[in-house]
């Protein structure tokens, strides 16, 4: 089922995941719909003026992360870090991002690089690969301008 319009209709998308739809955890995927930078917990607690309790917003994430709603993404600082999962990438029981992320020097944020396919590598002779990461760092366009 493709929504046009996530946003609006984000009650939707935790019940269609079997999520319960609490104020937090609809205001939560919000945030990552409108969000154009992954999203820390930092972030997610000074979003909601640290009005949210840790244990909670921990909880929330994992359930959007077990659903394929969420994925983890590389931080500068070994920090966790989420963004978006895209529908035909991701299901409650695999998360397929086969794209590069980029973490700007200044800002410090990890975006996504969807344009970014990693090259088709199951195996090395002797080598049984379980994860590819493709991580390019620099400066984004916001920094770099600035």
């Amino acid at each position: 089922m493709k929504l046009k319009h996530p946003i609006l209709n984000s009650k939707l998308i935790l019940s269609k995941n079997d999520i319960s739809r609490t104020k937090f955890r609809t205001d939560l995927l919000n945030l990552f719909y409108t969000s154009k930078k992954s999203v820390s917990i930092e972030d997610v607690l000074k979003h909601f003026d640290y009005s949210i309790n840790k244990v909670t917003v921990y909880r929330s994430l994992e359930s959007f992360e077990n659903k394929g709603l969420i994925h983890k993404v590389p931080d500068s600082n070994n920090l966790k870090r989420y963004s978006l999962c895209r529908e035909e990438e991701c299901s409650p029981s695999t998360h397929n991002h086969n794209h590069g992320h980029f973490i700007c020097y200044d800002c410090n944020q990890t975006f996504c690089m969807q344009e970014i396919k990693f090259p088709d590598i199951k195996s090395v002779k002797g080598f049984y690969i379980q994860e590819l990461k493709l991580t390019l760092e620099g400066y984004c366009q916001d920094c770099y301008t600035n």
